[in-house]
């Protein structure tokens, strides 16, 4: 009986070109569907020969394209040598999936190795972790769980577990002080500079765009925040919990930036006079401090690749049968 009416079926579509027309475009449609209801927005620069890799995490509200400056600057100093991966997080940008308001750090976490792993399935392949504030949060809690098997660095902008926590209390009267709308991309990227949100004209032009998201109101266009921050206080605490120590026991070689040393809580005080980790202060920069000195920001990361470079283990092909080395006959 199923395959009598499997042959009908057959028949019918058939003839009717139309048909097949419609259900062709119906399938299309299912897979579009289906593939935006889990997909993340991806920015990849790959070398030459997959080595190490720069991984870069961006901050609550922003998205990849908040590292675009500082990731062509990198490309341009390291001749190429390193890959460059950033990404809009879930709920951010142009990544879509089937519970964008699920922003917990675990699911965070194995977002961003799941893209690693994914994208480089090479098991050699190192990897520099690279976090703006949320970001922060997240490369820290990946390299001290060790949930990528081989971590070269843990880089951390502008983000102390202490200053975090103390600052959540302000942060929903933050919010409510940006904007909830715009008429336009152009008026977005001018408010982010008269707010000194972002310092930086240029970076600004790309990366703000990328943060709204175009809806049609009963006044006409309008451009609103892409993420929803008021929705994911539940999240807030957890995310800088314990981020001091996950930064200090991560056995890679370490860098922080921030813009004032006034900002270090009390373990990260005696770690770096116990020369745990590297610290960079960028004193003339804001919060967005990959947006606003991407240069500089982008020479201090390939400079701490140089450095520790001599520390990562060299991958050597082993030949299938020894070689047989000629000797010297012993002397008499």
């Amino acid at each position: 009986m199923k395959k009598k009416t499997f042959i009908i079926i057959y028949i019918y579509i058939v003839p009717n070109s139309i048909f097949v027309f419609i259900i062709i475009i119906i399938i299309i449609i299912i897979i579009i569907f289906i593939l935006n209801i889990y997909s993340f927005r991806v920015y990849q620069i790959n070398p030459e020969e997959k080595k190490t890799v720069f991984v870069f995490h961006h901050g609550a509200g922003l998205s990849g394209l908040s590292y675009a400056l500082l990731a062509d600057y990198l490309k341009g100093l390291n001749n190429n040598q390193c890959g460059i991966l950033c990404y809009d997080c879930r709920g951010h940008g142009k990544t879509y999936t089937s519970n964008d308001e699920d922003l917990s750090l675990n699911t965070l976490s194995q977002d961003l190795v799941n893209i690693c792993t994914t994208l480089y399935p090479d098991p050699t392949t190192e990897f520099i972790l690279v976090g703006h504030s949320l970001g922060g949060a997240i490369v820290a809690n990946v390299a001290s769980k060790q949930m990528l098997k081989k971590i070269f660095g843990l880089i951390v902008i502008d983000v102390v577990e202490g200053t975090a926590l103390e600052s959540l209390v302000h942060m929903q009267n933050v919010l409510m002080g940006r904007p909830t709308s715009f008429k336009s991309e152009a008026e977005a990227i001018e408010w982010s500079i008269t707010s000194h949100t972002i310092r930086n004209i240029e970076s600004a032009k790309i990366s703000v765009p990328s943060q709204l998201a175009k809806i049609n109101g009963k006044t006409g266009v309008r451009y609103i925040w892409r993420a929803n921050l008021t929705a994911s206080e539940k999240y807030w605490e957890e995310w800088y919990q314990g981020l001091s120590e996950k930064f200090l026991t991560t056995r890679a070689p370490k860098l922080l930036f921030i813009a004032s040393p006034d900002r270090l809580d009390k373990p990260l005080t005696i770690g770096q006079m116990q020369g745990k980790f590297q610290m960079e202060i960028f004193p003339e920069c804001g919060h967005l401090m990959n947006e606003d000195a991407p240069e500089k920001l982008a020479t201090v990361l390939n400079e701490f690749y140089n450095r520790n470079k001599a520390f990562i283990p060299k991958r050597f092909v082993i030949p299938l049968r020894p070689t047989e080395h000629a000797t010297a006959p012993p002397k008499k």
